[in-house]
């Protein structure tokens, strides 16, 4: 499974977990984890500088919904970099309705891209499919690509394998592209975020894989910083399906946040 646009794609939920070595603190002061330089310059370099500031005391994820409400509600970006730099994006978070009563989640990750959420039991956010309309291409994961995880502890990362399946809507037989990845789902740390919405203490999470789908290998990592109440704040994910995954060209951007309602 795989994350944004498809760097959110390939992202998955195989529970087979490797935690990393942790400073234990008390509930109340947290945990404090500096970012680590690689990902303090990609997220500098992607975002902007001075979007990613201190690091703060960290708590486990101990209620997802805490920082990814499952409600209605539309969400405004800037892109910050890659193609769409400077352009202002308007992304939903949309509920639909089952035929037998249960609901459905879409949340819109650029203007033609969208992740399906499922809610496991324990209350966890995954992603099984990701859509591009302008390519007409819809991504499934299997597992599915994990989004948000209650329980892990700061500095943890949960590791994952997953095949992956890319299928055209005029041909959703085909079976041209797929392949399989490995990746690794870290709570980096908690962080102090300023974007045009506002500044927020933010959960980073880094979704890191690599694999092969199609003919050629690829990699990539993926950033959410998820705000208490709000959802995500700013991110750096993969804007096009087609051009990653199946040409292998690097089509990332970042986005921060500058309204929500």
């Amino acid at each position: 499974m795989n994350w944004n646009r498809t760097a959110i794609l390939v992202l998955l939920v195989s529970l087979g977990l490797s935690a990393a070595p942790l400073t234990h603190a008390s509930a109340a002061d947290g945990v404090v984890l500096p970012l680590p330089p690689e990902d303090q310059q990609e997220l500098t370099a992607r975002l902007g500088p001075g979007v990613v500031g201190q690091a703060l005391p960290s708590a486990p994820i101990a209620d997802v919904s805490v920082y990814f409400p499952l409600r209605e509600r539309v969400l405004t970006y800037r892109v910050t970099s890659g193609k769409n730099a400077g352009n202002v994006q308007t992304l939903k978070v949309v509920k639909g309705i089952r035929p037998n009563g249960s609901t459905a989640w879409r949340v819109g990750l650029s203007p033609s891209l969208a992740a399906f959420l499922r809610q496991t039991a324990s209350g966890d956010l995954l992603i099984p499919a990701i859509s591009d309309l302008d390519e007409g291409v819809v991504v499934v994961t299997t597992p599915p690509n994990p989004f948000l995880l209650g329980g892990m502890q700061p500095g943890e990362s949960r590791t994952f394998s997953q095949s992956v399946a890319v299928n055209y809507l005029d041909d959703p037989t085909s079976r041209d592209y797929s392949g399989a990845m490995n990746g690794k789902y870290t709570y980096v740390g908690t962080y102090q975020v300023a974007v045009p919405a506002g500044t927020y203490q933010a959960i980073l999470v880094r979704l890191s894989y690599e694999g092969k789908v199609g003919p050629a290998h690829t990699t990539d990592t993926a950033y959410y910083l998820f705000a208490p109440q709000v959802g995500v704040v700013a991110m750096v994910t993969q804007e096009n399906v087609v051009a990653f995954w199946i040409i292998h060209i690097d089509s990332k951007s970042g986005k921060v946040l500058m309204s929500a309602n």
